[in-house]
């Protein structure tokens, strides 16, 4: 209720004037300064799924916190978030997105004058390399295969759709029959509030039609007969890609694999933007990423510009 927020904000009022004055040991420290960004609206206001990784990065900032004695903000030195960020990195990506999360933490106590300068500003980390894996045609069918032989009807299902939709797993997830409308699937991307309406190919149609409108959800989990949870789709995923002997690839790949599928096609930069809900300027941009060169498309090149040749050999003739 609005009066318990309004107690919480005036305790935690009286801790930060506290922090000001006696500094009492359980105060001005990493744990008590995440529970005062919790109901702060920097991140009140995220999304459930940014929500969850950030609650994933306070675990390990405040395991880091008890391991070097819970230290008062002040005292924290760049030195120690370097060696933290060091004892992170046999996991690159985690160490870089909890290295990401420290910082925004203090420099939400720089902000609210909990501390002057922040010691994770500027922090020099390791890039990782963007992910480049691509699904085939061969290893699209082996999981399809192998989701239909273990009863994950549904799992099957959610591949063909991340391939020929090029959507994000969330968006897919959160599919419903309304959506569909015989021809076309209309989707409100979760990320980015852009409305796409992607026509539906053949191949995707003839199995949508012939599956049973069991619940307002396309995609259920056969278990429950709900809409699959983000880490029971996940988990469920796996198990299916490591049974077809596909243990590198995952769903995420689908929407580059969708990218790289358009483009050799023949497709333009507009066209795949207005399938996977890009603006054209950020689509050029991220073709880096999402469209790794392909032999296909080198082939196609040279035989494009075989045929240019061929019609200037005819012109001069």
């Amino acid at each position: 209720t609005a009066v318990r927020q309004a107690e919480s904000l005036n305790r935690q009022v009286d801790e930060w004037r506290s922090c000001q004055d006696a500094a009492p040991r359980n105060l001005c420290t990493l744990p008590w300064l995440i529970r005062l960004f919790r109901v702060d609206e920097r991140f009140t206001l995220l999304k459930p799924k940014t929500k969850r990784g950030y609650e994933y990065a306070f675990r390990k900032i405040e395991a880091w916190s008890e391991q070097i004695g819970h230290p008062q903000l002040q005292y924290i030195e760049r030195k120690a978030v370097r060696e933290f960020y060091r004892s992170l990195t046999s996991k690159l990506p985690t160490a870089n997105s909890v290295i990401r999360v420290l910082r925004l933490l203090l420099r939400y106590a720089v902000d609210e004058g909990y501390i002057l300068h922040n010691p994770a500003a500027k922090l020099r980390m390791v890039a990782t390399p963007p992910r480049q894996m691509i699904w085939s045609d061969d290893q699209i069918a082996t999981f399809i295969g192998a989701a239909e032989k273990a009863g994950r009807r549904s799992l099957a299902l959610a591949v063909l759709l991340g391939i020929c939709l090029g959507q994000r797993q969330g968006d897919i997830l959160r599919l419903t029959w309304s959506q569909f409308d015989g021809t076309a699937i209309t989707v409100r991307q979760g990320k980015t509030g852009a409305l796409v309406r992607i026509p539906v190919m053949r191949e995707l149609a003839t199995v949508l039609h012939a599956t049973p409108r069991a619940s307002s959800s396309i995609v259920v989990a056969e278990t429950t007969g709900r809409p699959y949870l983000s880490d029971h789709f996940q988990h469920e995923f796996r198990r299916i890609a490591n049974a077809a002997g596909l243990p590198s690839l995952q769903f995420l790949d689908l929407r580059r694999s969708a990218v790289v599928r358009l483009a050799e096609a023949g497709c333009t930069t507009a066209e795949i933007a207005a399938i996977t809900g890009h603006r054209l300027e950020r689509t050029t941009q991220i073709l880096e990423t999402y469209l790794p060169r392909t032999s296909p498309m080198a082939e196609a090149a040279i035989r494009k510009l075989e045929l240019h040749k061929d019609r200037t050999e005819l012109d001069k003739t």
